[in-house]
């Protein structure tokens, strides 16, 4: 096993839910410079007192082990590979999310937005199809639930963020009709006998996106990077959500947004957590210039992508 360096469990700030949206909280000013200070900062921050259940998270978590614990067979029906999109089974080393490392051992499930209404960017990979196993209905029906549940919950952290940024308070939310947002479940087996100092569960890496939202079981594993380099154990309780902004965010507010390395080394024990990536839809203007074309969100998602899913290379 190789011996990583990192600090002693510290705390991370932690912010009501219901104390940070409720404006009209004698403590909402409170909640606010919290979470001003984790933009500028840490880049991370832990949610408390939120709308979702801990019997709902529960719920899902037992559904995605029922899935991962299938043979490989099973899972192989329903893998991302024979896709053009990220909908579906990912088997270990199918993501790669720094190449100056070994792609992931972990396994992951995707799924993305579970659109009705007919809009323009329908045949795009980031819209695909949701696909299931056949005889996961009960998966299906929970990630579907849940994944509305993290939209409504990532819509109105980023308001508040808006605020923050001396922005109109609902700047992103004509901007979240049709996310690219995506549900998944990481499965972090046993650090193998093999893994070497270049191998990791998830390799150190900024998220790319716009906002995560995370949902552990309480178990640690997360690792952030701080200011001095050293590496930060993160711990929260089960039902907290773990917050942090992506390189998506930190380019469109012009780097008042911090977006932070972290990474999941593995240890002698398995280990779930479920992530929801909260990107805007894919005409959004993220960044513009004088002499060249404006920077799409779906554009910069799409780069993204294409260098991170090795089935895209």
């Amino acid at each position: 096993m190789i011996n990583f360096k990192y600090n002693k469990t510290e705390n991370i700030e932690e912010i009501d839910f219901n104390l940070l949206v409720n404006q009209e909280s004698s403590i909402n000013e409170i909640m606010m410079s919290k979470l001003k200070n984790c933009i500028c900062s840490s880049g991370f921050l832990i949610l408390k007192n939120t709308p979702i259940s801990l019997n709902t998270i529960n719920d899902l978590f037992v559904q995605y082990k029922k899935f991962f614990s299938k043979p490989y067979m099973e899972k192989n029906k329903v893998n991302m590979s024979l896709t053009n999109s990220n909908r579906g089974w990912g088997a270990p080393k199918s993501e790669q999310v720094n190449s100056n490392y070994n792609p992931d051992f972990k396994e992951i499930y995707d799924s993305g937005p579970n659109i009705d209404q007919k809009h323009e960017f329908s045949e795009l990979p980031y819209y695909a199809k949701n696909i299931w196993p056949d005889d996961m209905s009960e998966l299906k029906n929970l990630a579907d639930n849940f994944y509305i549940q993290c939209n409504n919950i990532g819509l109105k952290i980023l308001n508040k963020i808006a605020k923050v940024l001396n922005l109109k308070e609902n700047f992103f939310s004509d901007k979240f009709d049709l996310p690219m947002a995506l549900l998944r479940c990481n499965y972090y087996p046993e650090r193998p006998a093999w893994a070497k100092k270049k191998d990791f569960g998830i390799a150190p890496h900024t998220d790319y996106g716009c906002l995560t939202l995370l949902f552990t079981e309480g178990d640690p594993g997360l690792e952030i990077r701080k200011f001095n380099q050293n590496w930060l154990k993160v711990k929260a309780n089960k039902g907290d959500i773990i917050v942090n902004f992506g390189d998506m965010l930190q380019l469109w507010s012009n780097n008042q947004v911090k977006a932070t390395q972290h990474r999941v080394i593995g240890t002698n024990k398995t280990r779930f957590s479920i992530p929801f990536f909260f990107n805007p839809r894919h005409d959004t203007v993220i960044k513009s210039y004088k002499n060249k074309d404006d920077l799409l969100a779906g554009d910069y998602l799409s780069y993204k992508y294409d260098t991170t899913y090795r089935h895209k290379f």
